[in-house]
C-alpha cells in the first residue's frame, strides 16, 4: 500500500467518525434492541461485569497503597497514582476481554448499519449471535499472540538504536490497528469470511483500522460509559466504511 492510498483511507475513516453520531440519531439505530433477548441479556452481563472489574482493579491497587511504604514521598506519590489510574484496565489482554464483553452491541448496531445502508432486513438468529461470539474470542486471542510477538521485535529492534521512547509510540500505534482490526472483521465475518480471508482485505484498509482503533482506545479511557460508547460508535463506523468500500457485500448475503 502507498502512501496516497493509507492518506485516502485515514480521511474517508476519520469523515466517517464525525458523521457517526448523527447517523445513529438519524436513523435511531438503537430501535428494536429491546426485542433481542440474547443481546439484551448479554449486554446486561457485560454492564455488571464492566464495573465489577473496576471495583476490583481499584479494591487491588487500593491494598497495594496501604502496604507501600511511606517514608519515601516519591514512593507515596507513585502508589497512589497508580491506585487512580484507570486507563491500564484498557491496555495489554484488558482490552481484549472488554471488547468481548461488549460484542453483542457490536454486532446489532453493525447489522443495523447494514440494513440501513443496504435496505435489506438482517434476521439476527441465536446461532448467528452464538457464532459471532465465538469469533470474537478467538480472533481476540489470535491478535493478542500476533501483539505480544510483534512487541518483542519492536523492543529488540529499538534495542539496538537506544531510541526507548519510539517503543511506547509504535506499540500504541500497533494496538489501535488489531482494536480496529476487531470492529473491521465483525462486518467481514457478518458474510461468512474466514479469518484468514478477512485479515487479508483488513489489510489494504490499514488506514481505516488505524482510526477505528485510536478513537476505540481514546474512549476506553472513559471508565465503564466509554467502552459503551465505544461499542456502537466504533461498530458502526466500521460497518459504515467497510460497506461503503471495494470489498462490500450485498445485505442479502448477510448470515447466508
Amino acid at each position: 500500500m502507498n502512501a496516497s492510498i493509507f492518506l485516502i483511507q485515514v480521511q474517508k475513516m476519520s469523515t466517517i467518525m464525525v458523521e457517526t453520531l448523527p447517523f445513529i440519531i438519524k436513523n435511531r439505530l438503537w430501535e428494536g434492541f429491546l426485542k433481542h433477548k440474547l443481546v439484551l441479556i448479554l449486554s446486561i452481563i457485560a454492564a455488571i461485569t464492566i464495573p465489577w472489574s473496576l471495583i476490583k482493579y481499584v479494591a487491588s491497587n487500593t491494598k497495594e497503597l496501604y502496604s507501600a511504604n511511606f517514608e519515601s514521598n516519591n514512593v507515596a506519590t507513585a502508589s497512589i497514582q497508580n491506585a487512580m489510574s484507570f486507563s491500564s484496565l484498557f491496555e495489554g489482554s484488558n482490552k481484549y476481554i472488554l471488547i468481548i464483553l461488549i460484542q453483542m452491541l457490536v454486532v446489532y448496531f453493525s447489522n443495523k448499519t447494514i440494513e440501513h445502508l443496504s435496505g435489506v432486513v438482517i434476521k439476527m438468529l441465536v446461532p448467528e449471535l452464538i457464532q459471532s461470539q465465538w469469533r470474537v474470542i478467538v480472533v481476540s486471542v489470535r491478535n493478542w499472540v500476533l501483539e505480544l510477538i510483534i512487541g518483542i521485535g519492536i523492543a529488540v529492534v529499538i534495542g539496538f538504536f537506544g531510541a526507548d521512547f519510539l517503543e511506547d509510540w509504535l506499540m500504541w500505534i500497533v494496538q489501535c490497528y488489531f482494536v480496529g482490526y476487531l470492529f473491521m472483521d465483525n462486518y467481514n465475518n457478518t458474510f461468512g469470511l474466514k479469518i484468514k480471508e478477512s485479515t487479508t482485505i483488513i489489510r489494504r484498509h490499514v488506514g481505516a483500522a488505524l482510526i477505528i482503533g485510536l478513537v476505540a482506545k481514546i474512549l476506553f479511557l472513559l471508565p465503564v460509559a466509554g467502552l459503551i460508547i465505544a461499542s456502537f460508535i466504533c461498530s458502526v463506523s466500521a460497518t459504515w466504511y467497510m460497506h461503503t468500500s471495494d470489498d462490500a457485500h450485498a445485505g442479502h448475503e448477510a448470515f447466508v
